[in-house]
């Protein structure tokens, strides 16, 4: 069952050290961590941990190992298992993690056609990025030096992973869609509202009414409505959404494919190997023989 989040995420104020202009600290995952989001950007490598990350529209298990880099105002949260926690009570999740904002070496600094590239990353990963293979073994290296390091010293080596991290193309996006955090825009809270309500019934039948009187509108204005905003059908976004699962599912590799049909909130197993193969460019058996032997793949390609 789908963890309950609350409608809006809450803004999270980060205070950096007062000898640094950026936090760098280990982080465990915790057992009622808020549903927040933050004008940081945030790098954050899982040395190890079992649970549910919730980044946007995302929802996927945490992977020992795994390195995201989470854009500024996406919201995010990490839940543990509760289960494997309380049948494992010695056991401690540990991550790095590295927040700044996009400014705190001058309004500018990134806008410079030197660091073009790494605006470019900066933009991308409001989306949520999560990046792999040699990418992921060179920057972990880099993590896990760098919180030994001088002030001075730790701002030069986070200049040197945003370069590695910016000229990678080894990395998946986590959504499709940003999700909009605007507390001044009626139509932000809106569109929220409608990601928030999929994210939890997305497993269920959803019909465009039952999407359409979250915003006050007809089924027909509020297609309109979303596609302006999105650029994509509502179906559309909801098809990823749990085809996203299904991969979830999928990397597991425990689960039979017809199961993992309906567990994602499809009605018919012919509808959706046909979506599968449209989003992912495999079928699922040969998505799962790819993930098993840990061959990672751009789930959405259209993102």
């Amino acid at each position: 069952m789908i963890n309950q989040l609350p409608q809006r995420p809450h803004l999270l104020k980060i205070i950096p050290p007062l000898e640094n202009s950026i936090v760098i600290k280990g982080d465990e995952i915790a057992w009622n961590n808020p549903w927040h989001y933050h004008p940081e950007i945030e790098i954050l490598y899982c040395i190890k941990g079992k649970g549910t990350n919730f980044i946007g529209n995302s929802i996927r298990s945490i992977e020992e190992g795994e390195l995201l880099v989470l854009g500024k105002n996406l919201p995010h949260t990490r839940q543990r298992d509760k289960v494997y926690y309380q049948e494992n009570a010695m056991e401690k999740p540990e991550s790095i993690v590295i927040q700044f904002r996009d400014d705190f070496l001058g309004e500018n600094f990134f806008n410079v056609r030197e660091f073009a590239h790494i605006r470019s990353l900066l933009n991308q990963a409001t989306l949520g990025l999560k990046f792999f293979g040699r990418t992921l073994a060179e920057v972990t290296q880099r993590l896990k030096q760098i919180k030994n390091m001088n002030a001075t010293s730790s701002i030069l080596e986070l200049l040197a992973i945003l370069d590695l991290l910016a000229r990678s193309e080894e990395f998946i996006k986590l959504n499709s869609v940003n999700y909009i955090i605007d507390a001044h825009e009626k139509f932000s809270q809106k569109i929220n509202r409608v990601y928030h309500y999929t994210i939890e019934h997305f497993r269920e039948p959803i019909s465009l009414h039952d999407v359409s009187s979250l915003t006050n509108h007809s089924p027909a204005s509020f297609c309109r409505y979303f596609k302006a905003r999105t650029r994509k059908s509502y179906f559309q976004y909801l098809t990823e959404i749990r085809i996203g699962y299904a991969c979830e599912l999928l990397r597991e590799g425990n689960k039979d494919i017809t199961r993992i049909c309906f567990a994602s909130g499809f009605n018919n197993l012919s509808n959706f190997h046909k979506q599968f193969k449209k989003v992912v460019r495999l079928t699922p058996s040969e998505y799962r023989f790819q993930s098993l032997k840990k061959v990672p793949e751009q789930l959405m390609k259209g993102t």
